[in-house]
């Protein structure tokens, strides 16, 4: 009798732990707000299901024309970390100007920290290199917030980062040989990707708004000087523009996706597009 109330203890002992991890991995114990698709992308990479990731723009959104709504607003402020792109995005800005975030409730981290944003474009999270100082950023915050997580989050983290060395290594090498490193494209987003793989794009929409009939003449004359065969376009923007361009130089119009859900991929194919464009 004896016996079998020590086995008895020792169950409810084992099930009581039990129950114990598995509350702490439950994924609304964690709320993760971010304001970017791509940014959920790198935060899911680290926490895997551990956590609830709230997006402020929708994916296949135009965060230029985006406006949050009550509901957005309201996740952000009952979220526990609030992961932002950082000053440059003007989007943000218009936020904090009309709301105010309790720190105490909201850790609220500027992902840009110690990266130079070059003439205030806030697309840095192009950058194949970028990545990884975003990610370091996040898991450095998760890993001080959350401790008991350190392990999982630093060996997903990990992982993250070999596949994204990966492909960017693979890019690097399919490019290697290209002797054209000059790419045109709708939407000035990618600056920081085309310094990471000393390539230069040439925009014809400048500072968001939509080219004049001089400027659209002038970006002609550019593909025809470049000799062209492709002008990307962002998938989030009116591509008419674009294909008027295309169709009176009898050229393709390909997409590059600058606000990805899912990063390596999009990375992938972005280094086939060009290996297939440059010459």
């Amino acid at each position: 009798m004896q016996k079998l109330k020590l086995l008895i203890y020792f169950i409810m002992i084992i099930s009581a732990i039990n129950c114990s991890e598995k509350k702490s991995q439950l994924p609304e114990e964690i709320k993760i707000a971010v304001t970017l698709p791509p940014f959920a992308d790198f935060v899911k990479n680290i926490v895997a299901d551990r956590a609830e990731i709230i997006i402020l723009v929708p994916p296949g959104t135009n965060a230029h024309s985006y406006e949050p709504t009550p509901g957005n607003i309201k996740n952000l402020l009952n979220s526990n970390i609030y992961f932002r792109v950082g000053k440059s995005f003007k989007l943000e800005e218009i936020i904090f100007s009309k709301v105010k975030i309790d720190t105490s409730i909201t850790q609220t981290i500027d992902c840009s920290k110690g990266i130079e944003i070059i003439n205030n474009d806030p697309h840095y999270w192009l950058s194949p290199k970028l990545v990884k100082s975003i990610t370091e950023t996040m898991l450095e915050v998760l890993v001080e917030k959350y401790p008991h997580h350190k392990n999982f989050f630093t060996n997903n983290t990990n992982r993250f980062l070999h596949k994204l060395d990966s492909i960017d290594a693979n890019i690097s090498t399919m490019l290697s040989n290209k002797k054209e490193r000059s790419f045109l494209v709708y939407h000035p987003a990618w600056t920081y990707l085309a310094q990471h793989y000393n390539l230069q794009q040439f925009a014809v929409e400048q500072d968001g708004k939509s080219p004049k009939a001089d400027e659209l003449k002038e970006f002609i004359d550019l593909a025809v000087e470049k000799n062209a065969n492709t002008i990307f376009f962002d998938p989030h923007f009116d591509n008419a523009s674009v294909t008027t361009i295309a169709n009176s130089l009898n050229i393709k119009i390909e997409s590059l996706d600058p606000l990805p859900v899912n990063y390596l991929e999009n990375l992938s194919q972005i280094g086939k597009k060009f290996e297939m464009s440059l010459k």
